[in-house]
């Protein structure tokens, strides 16, 4: 952007943005040359953006040019075999006045025209699977709607929300996560997006309406919207202390609908209950459709107790569904796993009442996010390509605090890395304002320990190093211009160069943005404590513009931090869901996506990997299970037998010291040791075990033949081999698979033919790296691997990606016809992509164990970590991976069910900050 006096700067951006949604409303359908962009832009420059110049031109150019490539996947959901579709029937009789308005009101936030269309096409499917509203007689539906974290979840249900008031909802309760700061910033875009009014300001709900100065959102575009009843406020709940709801009765032939947005908390349920009991009833119950969408739904809603005394939280939830004849529970999460494990069977009894469990019995249907959003991938790169640039190791914070500390824990000091970090995230602020963003939100948050005392003096010592830089910057930048020294600019400087030397700025622009940009700048705790404060003030949460964000749990559960940043995160929760729902820095980055950095410990980002891996395996499996009929009861029975349910079952029955017994399937999957045991007796141990089963393999067989990449392969060797081999080899105790040898006891006791029989294969390095040895009697050349230190006192093979074995290993070990046979079958399914090793598992005749000889690299380690490995240095270390063939949505296969005992031994291993219960930051 071009140089503008202060005074017309804002008056510019205005009309920026008003031709940017002009041209792109225009352009919508994606079908445009250049020439023809530029030429709309010219055209319509004069009438809505007469000030702006050649400069600003460009800048909208090139928002269009990205906006208009954005695009989204319609998503696909899989039903009940009992399912009628009603929606088409009924559509063109709908007024879908609500619907279009807020669509129009998305169109003019800059929302892709594409993705807008798109939405249109899914939010029917969706609202065809949540039930027709007119259809009297007893019905009720669950489901359930899975989408990435901080992917525009929100966005969506609200659209939602719309179309179903438009087709005959007239009462919606909307469960906004369990914390008040997350309720508000629902109850806030719930007022732009449906309500279309500012309920902070103490609307009336007399029925007509608000004044004019209180229409926001939707309220601005069409004021007939804005007659809706928001039942609850930014600053207020539903409890019993709200009188002035009591006398208000919702009726069928209500011209606009009713909404409650609410905390998942057992006092605002139990008044919400209340308040349903003055409603009229007929037979008992009441007679108005009621839509229940439970946003966050794997956390609060999930009985975790038993089926006989459920949690309440659980429990309500249910009694609140039975107090209506017609009811539609719709569930959203970014991590599916705890929805899907409820018993699809469970029903509880409560004072004469049947009220069954939560399972999405009727619908699941996986969201597939734009092509813009930040996940995963993009964050931490993928196994076989790391993200070296926007992820920085974390090593230097487990001597100031420890990943399980106890609440009492003193920190004197912070470490060098968050000093760098926040520093990173100061020059950040001049960087974006620099680039025209002065009046946009951005973050930094600090996730380091889930304790109230040890986040406040956290807080006392980042807010003063910030206001050290801020004093140094008020003090001296303009000396530091003129070339006089000063420690701290120097320190941001140095941040500037090393982070962001492709920014397209230059230092000396940057200093000079740097007083005004880093003053706005606060530092804010977030926790149970700031959560009361808010609720007894009855004060907005609104979040500052600039903010340092410091928490644990509560910060973490669906709070959305607005243009986050810089993120410093040093917890090990693992557990699949609590991991996902921690991962704030997910989202979208428009615009200032390269100058996003996250500082994490390496073992925990490759559990981000791994984790993202298991969820986009659950949504290939919905696309599999739609192809062949497949129903949400089929897909809850091969969630359950999913490996990566062990933590989630684990952790739901933490607060238990009980032996859990929990099954798993390994049919078509593979597991791996990407976690190795540093101690020197264990390596040692491990490659004896190694070595006993080269020299049996040997005696038995003689020579192996040879993979396609000349691997030593040894074919239909006997179970008990294997079995013995498993029975030896240790591997690490944070390797949840692995433990109390279930596989090997599994290996041993199988009696299926499919196990009798296995391939052993000795995977070979470069030939070029190390040079041929004898193992047991067995040529090899032993593959060399970076190896990465985590906090938890484990060795991650091959650095950063923490896997073992190479993406093609296992599909190199089948015969060339197979592999043939499998490349064509990939190419129908998704022409020019690589082959996924999920493919693979069909096509193996026999289940694989495949033995990796490694030599380590510890050369990229720093020091404190090189002095950890000193005693190993010289070392092979033996890694391993098994590979179970057959179809894993096979629910019916039970060959492959390893069985687990899980207690509280097992979960402190599991869980570093095990603590027998499953609340949010501990007092």
């Amino acid at each position: 952007m071009t140089s503008h006096s202060t005074a017309d700067l804002s008056v510019i951006r205005t009309q920026m943005e008003k031709l940017e949604i002009v041209v792109s409303a225009l352009l919508s359908d994606n079908k445009y040359s250049e020439s023809h962009l530029r030429d709309q832009l010219e055209s319509f420059r004069l009438v809505v953006a007469p000030d702006i110049s050649e400069s600003d031109i460009s800048t909208v150019h090139r928002r269009l040019v990205s906006k208009l490539s954005i695009d989204v996947e319609i998503g696909v959901g899989i039903t009940d075999k009992d399912f009628k579709p009603w929606l088409a029937s009924k559509k063109h009789h709908i007024d879908w006045t609500r619907w279009l308005t807020y669509k129009q009101w998305m169109r003019n936030n800059n929302r892709s025209p594409r993705v807008l269309e798109k939405m249109e096409l899914f939010t029917d499917e969706i609202l065809d699977y949540v039930g027709n509203p007119t259809l009297h007689g007893p019905w009720a539906r669950k489901g359930l709607i899975i989408g990435d974290v901080q992917s525009g979840k929100t966005q969506t249900y609200l659209g939602l929300l719309n179309k179903a008031a438009d087709a005959g909802y007239r009462l919606v309760v909307l469960l906004a996560g369990n914390t008040e700061s997350l309720r508000q910033q629902t109850q806030i875009r719930v007022d732009e997006g449906f309500l279309g009014k500012d309920s902070s300001r103490n609307v009336s709900r007399s029925g007509t309406g608000p004044s004019a100065d209180r229409f926001i959102g939707v309220g601005r575009l069409n004021k007939q919207l804005t007659y809706a009843t928001g039942m609850t406020t930014v600053v207020q709940d539903f409890l019993q202390a709200s009188k002035d709801a009591t006398s208000i009765s919702v009726s069928e032939e209500s011209p606009n609908p009713f909404i409650f947005v609410v905390k998942k908390n057992v006092h605002v349920l139990k008044a919400l209950i209340e308040w349903t009991n003055d409603q009229p009833k007929s037979h008992g119950r009441i007679d108005l459709p009621l839509l229940l969408v439970d946003d966050e739904s794997d956390y609060g809603s999930v009985n975790t107790g038993k089926e006989d005394d459920p949690t309440q939280t659980n429990l309500l939830i249910r009694k609140l569904l039975g107090k209506f004849s017609r009811n539609s529970y719709v569930a959203i999460t970014a991590t599916p796993f705890a929805n899907i494990l409820i018993d699809h069977r469970a029903e509880t009894v409560k004072d004469g009442e049947v009220h069954a469990d939560l399972f999405p019995k009727d619908f699941v249907y996986g969201l597939e996010a734009p092509s813009n959003y930040v996940g995963s991938n993009k964050v931490f790169g993928t196994q076989d390509d790391i993200n070296d640039e926007s992820v920085i190791d974390l090593h230097d914070v487990e001597t100031l605090l420890p990943l399980k500390h106890k609440q009492h824990h003193i920190i004197d000091a912070i470490p060098d890395s968050l000093a760098t970090a926040i520093r990173v995230y100061v020059v950040a602020n001049a960087v974006r304002d620099i680039r025209g963003h002065e009046d946009k939100r951005r973050a930094m948050l600090i996730n380091i320990s889930r304790f109230k005392r040890v986040q406040m003096r956290l807080h006392d010592l980042v807010k003063y190093e910030l206001d050290n830089i801020k004093n140094a910057l008020e003090a001296h930048a303009i000396l530091y211009e003129e070339g006089v020294e000063n420690q701290i600019i120097e320190s941001l400087k140095s941040a500037f160069e090393k982070y962001y030397p492709t920014s397209g700025v230059t230092w000396a622009a940057v200093l000079a943005a740097l007083p005004n940009s880093a003053n706005e700048i606060t530092v804010r705790p977030f926790n149970s404590d700031t959560e009361k404060f808010l609720k007894d003030q009855q004060q907005s949460a609104e979040m500052p513009k600039r903010v340092i964000a410091i928490g644990g749990d509560v910060l973490s559960r669906g709070l959305t931090l607005e243009g986050l940043v810089v993120s410093y995160y040093f917890r090990n929760v693992r557990a699949a869901d609590t991991m996902m729902q921690m991962a704030r820095w997910f989202g979208y980055r428009d615009e200032y996506e390269d100058l996003c950095r996250i500082w994490i410990d390496p073992g925990v980002a490759a559990d981000y990997r791994f984790v993202a891996d298991a969820v986009a395996e659950l949504r290939a499996d919905l696309k599999l299970m739609r192809r062949q009929l497949l129903t949400p009861l089929d897909f809850g029975l091969s969630i359950r037998m999913h490996p990566g349910a062990l933590l989630i079952t684990a952790k739901n029955k933490s607060k238990s010291a009980a032996v859990e017994p929990k099954v798993i399937s390994l049919i078509g999957r593979s597991i791996e040791t990407s976690r190795l045991d540093p101690r020197r007796t264990i390596i040692g141990a491990n490659r004896d075990a190694a070595l006993a089963l080269a020299k049996s393999l040997v005696e038995t067989f003689g020579q192996p033949s040879k993979t396609q990449r000349g691997y030593p392969r040894f074919r239909d060797v006997p179970q008990a081999m294997v079995a013995v081999f498993l029975d030896e080899y240790t591997a690490h105790r944070m390797d949840e698979l692995f433990h109390g040898n279930s596989i090997g006891k599994f290996v041993k006791n199988n009696k299926t033919a499919a196990f009798s029989e296995w391939d052993v294969v000795f995977v070979n390095g470069s030939k070029t790296e190390t040079s041929e040895e004898l193992f047991g009697g067995v040529k090899i050349h032993p593959p060399t691997r970076a190896m990465t230190v985590g906090a938890t006192d484990e060795l991650l093979v091959s650095g950063k990606s923490s896997r073992l074995a190479g993406s093609d290993d296992l599909r190199k070990i089948l015969d060339p016809i197979e592999e043939a046979l499998l490349s064509e079958e990939s190419e129908k399914e998704s022409p020019g992509k690589q082959i996924p090793e999920s493919s693979v598992y069909a096509h193996l005749p026999r289940p694989a164990l495949l033995v990796y000889v490694l030599v380590p690299d510890f050369r990229k380690l720093q020091d404190m970590d090189q002095r950890k490995v000193d005693p190993i240095r010289d070392e092979q270390i033996i890694g391993i991976k098994l590979a179970f063939p057959g179809n894993r949505l096979d629910v019916n296969n039970r060959a492959g069910d390893v069985r687990y005992l899980i207690n509280t031994v097992a979960q402190e291993q599991w869980f570093v900050e095990y603590s027998g219960k499953d609340e949010d930051d501990d007092v």
